[in-house]
């Protein structure tokens, strides 16, 4: 065996590393200025981050001349220069915005309260650039007054996955050369890879194995394990025949997007956080509770599997699916990897930095270290007529009122 084939392979990190890894967004902008831009979360990724805020506000600390504000705006900076992309005036009744995001104002009452706010459901690359805000009032003497934020660029998580996976000539270059390297050239470069090895080590701290978690509307946990790919989700036709049917339904917690409807028909859609390739090597602790099983692997030691079969609408089949936890599109079977090794009233290790969600086992939701948590459900009914649902296995609590599954699920923030 090649001496130096472990640091090959964490030279290949190292070359990553050095291909241009962007930082995550700060979560606030210059503390001197007197107004601040705040995003919220403040490390994005377009394929995980659900429910962007962007929100402009007075900072406190720093002295203000304005007493009486006309009107509040957010510019962005675009190819051209700088141009409005979201305002509210005092002679406006609601306030404007150029983008897709939803905005929310308030301009009225003490000036230490006003604010406007931009929220994203869906993250696309135009939110990525660069914004400032401003304020336009008078002062005590009457006359015009403007405040302003610094400069503030939201940056986004690359895809660490694709970086990975599409080696490029450089990094190649980079291996020779390591196989190559003697003396102090080799020693310096067993350096380097060791201070890349524990960066990336710090970067992930989800336990190892192949899993999944239901997306709340947050997005997935900030953690190198669930960045990359595509979205995933199983979007389940819903019963759609019966007209006075609602029985659809699920916590705010879940994304907006979760119910829609295409002329009469119904559906359902779940998203999740997969995590199909190894980068940890933590093991869960025991406890109380559920995760998604990757299909055709195996779940985390210590785990046991089941599954949920939904009985879709028997009328046009037009489910779909884009995951790896879910079997067929049109009548799916959700598989799941429960333990019930532990008291969940006894709290475990779990990564604190981001909202998840696990599914509750056992009648109470597992306690974790640090995080509060929130009993939540999704309600999904399905096919009326000759129903097919099945239960199986280690599986998640579930209470099946008539043609209904509803899922009981545990919120951590």
């Amino acid at each position: 065996m090649n001496k130096h084939r472990p640091q090959v392979i964490f030279l290949i990190f190292f070359s990553v590393l050095h291909l241009g890894l962007a930082l995550p967004a700060q979560a606030v902008s210059d503390p001197g200025m007197p107004l601040q831009l705040i995003v919220t979360p403040a490390t994005v990724n377009r394929y995980t981050t659900k429910n962007m805020i962007l929100r402009c506000k007075r900072n406190p600390d720093v002295e203000t001349k304005i007493v009486e504000i006309y009107r509040i705006r957010i510019l962005k900076h675009y190819t051209s220069g700088w141009g409005l992309y979201a305002q509210q005036r005092i002679i406006d009744g609601i306030p404007f915005v150029a983008g897709s995001a939803t905005v929310l104002a308030s301009i009225t009452g003490d000036i230490s309260n006003a604010f406007l706010q931009l929220s994203w459901d869906n993250i696309e690359k135009d939110c990525f650039a660069a914004f400032k805000c401003e304020v336009t009032g008078f002062n005590n003497d009457g006359n015009f007054e403007i405040e302003s934020s610094a400069e503030f660029k939201i940056h986004e998580i690359n895809n660490w996955i694709g970086h990975v996976e599409s080696i490029s000539k450089d990094a190649h270059q980079k291996i020779s050369e390591i196989k190559k390297s003697t003396g102090s050239k080799f020693v310096k470069l067993q350096k380097e890879l060791g201070e890349v090895k524990t960066f990336l080590r710090s970067l992930t701290q989800w336990p190892g194995g192949y899993y999944a978690l239901l997306q709340p509307r947050t997005g997935c946990p900030v953690d190198l394990a669930f960045f990359g790919g595509t979205r995933k989700y199983l979007k389940i036709h819903t019963e759609s025949q019966s007209s006075s049917d609602t029985a659809n339904s699920h916590s705010s917690i879940l994304p907006a997007t979760a119910l829609s409807s295409e002329g009469a028909n119904k559906f359902f859609t779940l998203e999740f956080c997969e995590v199909t390739r190894q980068f940890s090597t933590l093991s869960w602790p025991k406890g109380s509770f559920c995760i998604n099983k990757i299909l055709h692997k195996s779940c985390p030691t210590g785990f046991h599997h089941g599954i949920v079969k939904f009985d879709g609408e028997d009328t046009n089949k037009l489910g779909h699916s884009r995951s790896n936890v879910a079997e067929s599109a049109s009548d799916p079977i959700l598989y799941f990897c429960c333990q019930f090794s532990g008291s969940a009233s006894d709290p475990i290790q779990l990564p604190t930095g981001s909202a998840f969600l696990l599914y509750r086992y056992g009648g109470e939701c597992q306690s974790v270290h640090g995080m509060s948590v929130s009993e939540e459900f999704v309600q999904i009914d399905t096919e009326n007529s000759g129903n097919a649902d099945s239960i199986t296995g280690s599986h998640p609590d579930v209470d099946r009122p008539g043609t209904v599954i509803k899922l009981h699920l545990c919120y951590y923030k």
